[in-house]
């Protein structure tokens, strides 16, 4: 099914740079939106496949349900887990179980940006379980943002497909006004999502690479943080892999193979929509949309002064500074506003 889609979509750097938009939780109301994306939505023909690891797998059941249900989480190693910061702590669920936080203040690790003239605070966060998951490797984190047109798997953990639909978009209002029209006689394409869940992975390339993106918690002029960033585009291409991050998605994985070995590139934070008015940019998966991924080669020392790497050679977080999560809890659990820089 091929939507006969006549508007092009529109790079986020373009989109986003010197723009300002005001956001509900989940539903945008500004043309050039990002939403905080809380199973990557996939174009295979059911898009019901890959609930199970890939014959070349990146770590697929290291990737679990955030246990307080706002969005997924990724199991580092050493009793260590990575999740975005609006998603937060309190657990992880993986195929062998349920694991809780640790009790205590020393648990948390809010990551923080050391660039000079960025917000300090970022949106991830780091947390240390009680009882450690057995069996599982430990993941490398890449050293190096990938390329663009790199090969990416992303894993998470968000809303199901749904059926496939076209809309009829009125560009003469702004917001531009958008009717379903089902399967056919639409203008622009995508899919609705479900309300069931599923750890799913799908495939993307990098479009974009090197930018920030600044999200709002509160309505005050510093209410808000910055994420180091990369992203990938939901390009039309039926019966594939192509995945879109949706609702629930938020704090999944993205691997990308670096020297033929698999190496934990970023963390699923957001979505992103080029179009004005899109209906729930994180609820319907539009070709064009786009879902950003915090670049994790900016925050690995930090990630591996807390966990070592695989090689057991864990790197000095020299002049660098982790912040406990007791101060950002609060905010993570904020709906907020985005206003991205790019």
């Amino acid at each position: 099914m091929r939507c006969n889609r006549r508007f092009r979509r529109g790079s986020p750097l373009r989109w986003l740079a010197g723009r300002s938009f005001t956001l509900l939780w989940a539903f945008a109301v500004a043309a050039g939106s990002v939403d905080l994306s809380h199973a990557v939505l996939i174009q295979t023909v059911t898009g019901t496949d890959n609930t199970t690891a890939p014959a070349d797998d990146p770590g697929f059941a290291n990737v679990g349900y955030s246990t307080n249900g706002l969005g997924t989480a990724i199991y580092l190693g050493d009793g260590w887990v990575l999740t975005a910061g609006h998603v937060g702590g309190g657990g992880i669920v993986l195929s062998s179980g349920t694991y809780l936080q640790a009790s205590g203040s020393g648990s948390g690790i809010t990551l923080v940006n050391t660039t000079p003239g960025k917000s300090t605070y970022t949106d991830l966060y780091m947390y240390r379980l009680a009882t450690s998951p057995a069996g599982l490797p430990t993941l490398s984190i890449a050293s190096t943002m990938p390329d663009v047109g790199a090969e990416v798997t992303m894993i998470g953990g968000g809303l199901n497909r749904g059926a496939y639909t076209e809309w009829l978009v009125n560009t003469s209002t702004t917001p531009w006004v958008w009717t379903a029209t089902g399967s056919t006689g639409g203008v622009i394409g995508g899919y609705v999502t479900l309300g069931s869940r599923a750890i799913r992975w799908g495939t993307n390339n990098i479009e974009e690479r090197d930018f920030w993106v600044k999200s709002y918690w509160g309505a005050g002029p510093n209410d808000y943080n910055e994420v180091k960033s990369v992203d990938t585009v939901f390009d039309e291409a039926a019966g594939s892999t192509e995945a879109q991050a949706v609702l629930r998605d938020s704090g999944g994985a993205v691997f990308t193979k670096i020297g033929g070995q698999w190496q934990l590139a970023g963390v699923i934070y957001s979505v992103y929509s080029p179009y004005s008015g899109q209906p729930n940019p994180v609820y319907n998966a539009v070709f064009g949309d786009y879902t950003l991924i915090a670049d994790l080669s900016y925050y690995r020392p930090q990630i591996v002064a807390a966990i070592p790497e695989p090689t057991g050679v864990a790197l000095a977080a020299a002049g660098l500074t982790v912040l406990l999560a007791g101060r950002g809890a609060t905010r993570r659990r904020t709906s907020r506003q985005t206003a991205p820089a790019a």
